[in-house]
């Protein structure tokens, strides 16, 4: 993104300077300043980008206006003992464990990409696991685990959809000679795959792993769609799925006032809900897999940038 904006800095005719190795950007023009802040752009006001960096809060305010979204259930750390009910956390995460049903997913209250989010199957999991998060975070989430079809990305800027992306889940596809093993191993060797994701793809298809698909057949490897975690992008073509990705989009848009943002969407039984929202707009993943994505990623970081100097 820095190579970008020192491009976009040259052709606007913007002085850049960079600090905190490179984290922290500020373009200036005519006399007046701008900042980008990691992957935060100075658009969007500081109460949106608090916001969309709140699961909880998200969740919340979209359940209030009636937006289908997938609920995030906010524990606060012990230690926040002023906030936190004098029965504790435990209780009423067993509660909403009863309620939901397992498996759950837990996760930071905030957080991209993936980190710290862990499928548990049972009561001692959701133990450990809460246990672990605790030591890293303040506060945390459980929803409810989802058999998602298809995971959408939408880049919005004002009432622009810039870029509309499904999430392609990591997979192997069958030859038909090579057993899932072998076909896992070929993607860890060929790079696409980490090792770690290699293992946990292993460990999913523990029982499975002798056995030799078809040729053609797509056997999915991963349960998340994070890019980071070897997912692939696919361009949603024109058409109503489309439309009806953009309106959701916009209307999440709506509900926290956020400008420059990218909003996730899943697909889940014939029913589209909002996951979650991000005022960090990277786009390194995406570029990587097109042909022309550093080409995308440029022109909708250059409108971002030119928005930035509009009249306030």
């Amino acid at each position: 993104m820095v190579a970008l904006l020192r491009e976009i800095a040259n052709e606007q005719g913007l002085k850049l300077e960079t600090f905190s190795q490179d984290w922290i950007l500020r373009l200036e023009k005519t006399g007046v300043a701008r900042h980008i802040f990691g992957y935060n752009f100075e658009i969007n006001s500081a109460t949106a980008q608090l916001l969309a960096g709140d699961k909880s809060a998200v969740s919340d305010l979209l359940g209030q206006r009636k937006i289908p979204r997938v609920e995030h259930r906010l524990f606060l750390h012990p230690k926040l003992a002023g906030y936190v009910s004098a029965d504790g956390n435990w209780p009423l995460m067993l509660g909403y464990a009863k309620e939901q049903g397992f498996p759950l997913v837990a996760k930071p209250n905030t957080g991209t990409g993936g980190e710290d989010v862990t499928r548990v199957d049972n009561a001692a999991e959701l133990e450990q696991v809460v246990a672990s998060l605790f030591g890293v975070h303040r506060a945390i989430c459980l929803s409810p685990f989802l058999e998602i079809d298809q995971e959408y990305r939408a880049l919005m800027l004002d009432d622009i959809c810039e870029l509309l992306y499904a999430k392609r889940r990591p997979h192997v596809v069958g030859d038909g000679q090579s057993s899932v093993l072998e076909l896992i191993e070929k993607l860890l060797l060929a790079g696409q795959v980490t090792q770690q994701m290699a293992g946990q793809a292993i460990e999913q298809h523990r029982g499975e792993l002798k056995q030799v698909p078809q040729k053609g057949q797509e056997i999915v490897i991963g349960w998340k769609h994070n890019l980071g975690e070897g997912s692939a992008p696919q361009i949603v073509p024109d058409g109503k799925l489309r439309d009806q990705l953009i309106a959701m989009a916009r209307a999440t848009q709506d509900v926290i006032n956020i400008r420059f943002a990218s909003i996730d969407i899943v697909h889940v039984s014939n029913e589209l809900l909002v996951l979650e929202v991000n005022s960090g707009v990277m786009m390194e993943y995406f570029v990587k897999h097109f042909a022309d994505g550093r080409k995308l990623a440029k022109g909708i970081y250059a409108r971002a940038v030119e928005k930035m100097f509009a009249a306030r």
